[in-house]
């Protein structure tokens, strides 16, 4: 009895020294960069939802099993239910263009998507964001009547929150209008997660957002809206160097860089972290020496988790799957990794590190 007595309290101090020194670890990586602004573990509510680019999926299928979106019948959703994805609970889904209410999805009708599709993701149980704009369109807003057809058109139990991604260099009137509009739809949808997800750099200069990202920031301050969320595009930094990212070994640490970027925006527009989120782009980036690997994934989950970020998706779950012929290049359908087997991110991102109780 006095033996297993030993060894339960001696297995007890193994976890403890364990969780101590998970966290230790992060800060010293987070700190590594010689930042100023320390973090501190949060309990706020995280969300993980990938994104999956409609069109393609449309065109070349899903990297999940038995799983098809359609713009033209009712679509079968039939998410895997391993235990390695049992964290998978929500999706953001991508992008929707045009003006409010008359919206479109590159070549897919709105109206004819949310029917095929809406119910169908209520019946799987699965949670979903609508995210518009996105790097190749972009999504305005210049009236609540318009606004509330948008919002109406993807409602349901399983409507998770609406994503605004501004990046095609709108003029600060557009983006004025669209936050003022974003600003009514919170009030008559309190229960909804709004975000606005900006292009970051891991600048060394503690200013991470590019002149739409400050446009953004600067209308949301003006319609003094609250209870929003921030999702940084860590991804696509450009080339190694201090201006643009956290330099190691001659390239860019990608977790390195997303933590850098998280702080400065953090530091300079005083956001808490539990509305701030982080995007990466798995795999080869657009700028083909920025490579997220599954160890920045582990790593950005760590970091995400214990420091209480506000959700964590990535760019996209079309990609989480290995190219059928070695590539060192960019691909919309695979992310260029051969180590990294089909939904190899998915499952890291969708099992989050439990730390031992203390």
């Amino acid at each position: 009895m006095k033996q297993q007595i030993f060894f339960r309290h001696k297995k007890l101090i193994v976890s403890i020294a364990l969780g101590i020194w998970v966290v230790a670890g992060l800060f010293v990586y987070m700190l590594s960069d010689r930042s100023d602004s320390l973090f501190s573990p949060s309990k706020a509510k995280f969300q993980f939802s990938p994104y999956l680019d409609l069109n393609l999926a449309v065109a070349g299928g899903l990297p999940l099993a038995n799983t098809f979106f359609s713009a033209n019948s009712k679509s079968i959703i039939n998410v895997p239910l391993t235990e390695s994805l049992k964290g998978l609970h929500s999706l953001t889904l991508a992008f929707a263009t045009g003006e409010c209410g008359k919206e479109h999805w590159g070549g897919l009708n709105a109206q004819n998507l949310a029917t095929a599709n809406v119910m169908a993701l209520q019946q799987a149980n699965m949670g979903y964001t609508i995210s518009t704009g996105g790097s190749g369109g972009a999504f305005t807003c210049n009236s609540a009547d318009g606004m509330e057809a948008f919002i109406t058109r993807y409602k349901s139990t399983h409507l998770r929150g609406i994503d605004f991604n501004i990046e095609a260099d709108q003029s600060e009137t557009v983006i004025q209008n669209l936050v003022h509009q974003v600003g009514h739809a919170m009030s008559n949808y309190p229960d909804l997660r709004f975000s606005f997800t900006l292009a970051a750099v891991a600048s060394n200069d503690s200013n991470s957002l590019n002149h739409t990202g400050q446009l953004v920031m600067k209308a949301i301050a003006e319609e003094k809206l609250k209870h929003y969320f921030i999702n940084l595009m860590v991804m696509n930094y450009g080339q190694a160097e201090p201006g643009n990212c956290v330099v190691r070994s001659g390239q860019c640490d990608m977790t390195a860089s997303a933590i850098r970027a998280v702080n400065n925006l953090n530091r300079k527009y005083h956001i808490p972290l539990e509305r701030i989120e982080v995007t990466p782009m798995i795999g080869i980036n657009d700028v083909a020496t920025n490579v997220f690997t599954l160890e920045d994934a582990r790593k950005l989950l760590e970091f995400a988790r214990t420091f209480g970020l506000g959700g964590l998706h990535f760019w996209s779950l079309n990609r989480d799957t290995p190219c059928s012929q070695t590539s060192a290049g960019l691909s919309a359908t695979c992310h260029s990794l051969p180590e990294a087997h089909k939904l190899a991110f998915t499952e890291i991102f969708a099992k989050p590190i439990e730390l031992p109780k203390q």
